[in-house]
């Protein structure tokens, strides 16, 4: 993972406590446990898309031999967005 769990630690205690300071969320549970969870949420997705775009390179690489002078970034990028939807995954 590119960001570190501290980094998004950071980030989801900021988003949290800007939420709830101008009342956008009631929470039924204490702030640090919401950060806990929204912390884990982002985690997760940002697992997922590493997932899926190792996924995207490999069905790349498969497909390299067809794909003679094309930009093999654009590939896994397309190969990528596909998947995603197909998927209902939000990149």
């Amino acid at each position: 993972m590119r960001i570190h769990e501290a980094e998004i630690t950071r980030l989801a205690e900021v988003v949290v406590r800007a939420l709830l300071k101008q009342g956008y969320i009631k929470s039924k549970v204490d702030e640090k446990q919401l950060i806990t969870r929204v912390s884990r949420i982002i985690v997760d997705n940002l697992r997922a898309e590493e997932a899926l775009e190792l996924e995207a390179e490999q069905l790349a690489q498969k497909l390299s031999s067809k794909s003679l002078g094309m930009d093999q970034r654009k590939i896994v990028e397309g190969l990528k967005a596909r998947l995603a939807k197909e998927r209902g995954f939000t990149l």
